[in-house]
């Protein structure tokens, strides 16, 4: 009766959680993360402006490789060394950034303020949304979808990361799209559909570098499927569109596009520690936040990996992908939250696949999830307005508990009852994400 409504009503619900993930994402969004958490943002719209207004690229870095510099000092009293030719990144993000900011009324760059720049991060939070949505319902069907994107709108870490301009929040609606567009492929194949796999693949990586993830994941579900041609035109396109890239860079300057290559490639600390730092300094931008949802996440994607892999796969493949180039070439750093974006999106839906297949089923790790997610929410929320609470977080984990008893004890008289108590304690959880996006502040 209930999976009947939801299919039946679909589209007003997935527009309910669209508007939900929107006002969340825009309740102070030039004021949390505050100005200046990353010039990223700066420096991306800098580049798109540069290149829209004279053609050649100019932005912040603080690189000794660039030779040609010069100190500038916005309006607002940030200082910034701009550097020409700026080639350590290509430049389809800075031209969406900056093309979105002079839309806004951005002239030069004494006009880029954060309230110019961040309605594009609105419009792109919004579309890793419906991203969400489009894979998860294509691979788990309506329901999945729904849950999948609500959590996506609502989970603390997300919502306040999605709010920056930065070339990741562009990265995850355009990837979720390849990987969407790949699932409906494998089930009905179309050559309008693997056209517009291979473009956006091919478009990716002149966005970011490392956003070969995203070919490299499709690459990967077409050859688990034994598509093979579809997997050599996905790569013949992204190789001819990144040629592009290698071509713009050696005519502007090739000397210092090879040197920058090189600080590139060796500017990590590539150790277990700098993978590990992940779990042990929950950061959104450059400011910690406890969110029970990521840590979750890390089991529920666990948990998805070891089921049925034919049934997962484009969710699995993506998630390895954004991984392995993780490993290889961006591990964590200090104050980086912004690289660990790309793998919220596969966390929430493996929670989401969880919630469905687990909860008020196996009781033990619903337990698990509850208090998670749950004491991390209570303390982000409730003890942030209120303080610590030794009643409430002691009756918190008794509820917890006495939900939990049905798998101790299958036949209990009030299993029914005790069902019904889980449900309010997630019901409680996903209030209290809310309320911590709400009150959250950097102080």
């Amino acid at each position: 009766m209930i999976r009947k409504l939801i299919e039946k009503h679909s589209k007003i619900i997935l527009i309910c959680i669209i508007l939900l993930g929107f006002m969340l994402r825009s309740y102070n969004y030039t004021v949390w993360p505050r100005d200046g958490a990353t010039f990223d943002e700066y420096a991306w719209t800098f580049l798109g402006v540069s290149l829209w207004e004279k053609g050649i690229p100019t932005s912040w870095s603080p690189h000794d490789e660039y030779t040609h510099k010069v100190q500038y000092y916005n309006p607002q009293g940030a200082h910034f060394t701009l550097v020409t030719p700026y080639l350590e990144h290509p430049p389809l993000f800075g031209l969406v950034a900056g093309g979105f900011a002079m839309l806004n009324g951005v002239r030069s760059f004494n006009d880029v303020t954060i309230a110019k720049m961040r309605p594009l991060a609105l419009v792109l939070g919004v579309l890793a949304i419906l991203g969400v949505y489009l894979l998860t319902s294509s691979m788990y069907g309506n329901p999945i979808g729904l849950l999948a994107s609500f959590l996506y709108a609502i989970v603390p870490t997300v919502v306040i990361g999605s709010r920056i301009v930065q070339n990741e929040n562009f990265f995850i609606p355009f990837f979720l799209l390849a990987l969407y567009f790949t699932d409906r492929y494998l089930k009905r194949p179309t050559g309008t559909l693997l056209t517009a796999i291979s473009l956006i693949c091919g478009l990716l990586p002149l966005a970011k570098v490392p956003w070969m993830a995203a070919p490299l994941a499709v690459i990967g579900i077409f050859l688990f499927s034994k598509k093979w041609k579809e997997a050599i035109t996905v790569g013949v396109v992204t190789v001819l569109c990144f040629s592009s890239f290698i071509i713009y860079g050696l005519v502007l300057d090739k000397t210092l596009f090879l040197n920058l290559w090189k600080l590139q490639l060796a500017r990590y600390d590539l150790t277990f520690d700098s993978l590990f730092i992940m779990f042990r300094d929950p950061i959104v931008v450059d400011r910690a936040l406890v969110d029970g949802w990521i840590y979750f996440g890390w089991v529920a994607i666990t948990l998805l990996m070891i089921k049925d892999i034919k049934k997962n796969v484009a969710v699995v493949m993506g998630f390895l992908a954004y991984g392995a180039l993780y490993i290889f070439a961006i591990p964590s750093e200090p104050l980086h939250g912004w690289y660990r974006y790309p793998f919220y999106p596969f966390l929430i839906i493996a929670t989401a696949v969880f919630l469905v297949d687990y909860f008020n089923k196996d009781y033990f790790v619903s337990a698990l999830f509850y208090l998670v997610t749950g004491l991390s929410m209570f303390a982000e929320s409730w003890g942030r307005v209120l303080g610590f609470s030794y009643p409430v977080f002691r009756t918190y984990l008794v509820t917890v508990g006495l939900g939990a008893l049905s798998g101790v004890f299958p036949s209990i008289k009030y299993s029914r009852i005790l069902k019904l108590l889980n449900i309010l304690v997630l019901f409680v959880i996903l209030l209290l994400s809310v309320w911590t996006i709400i009150v959250y502040t950097e102080q």
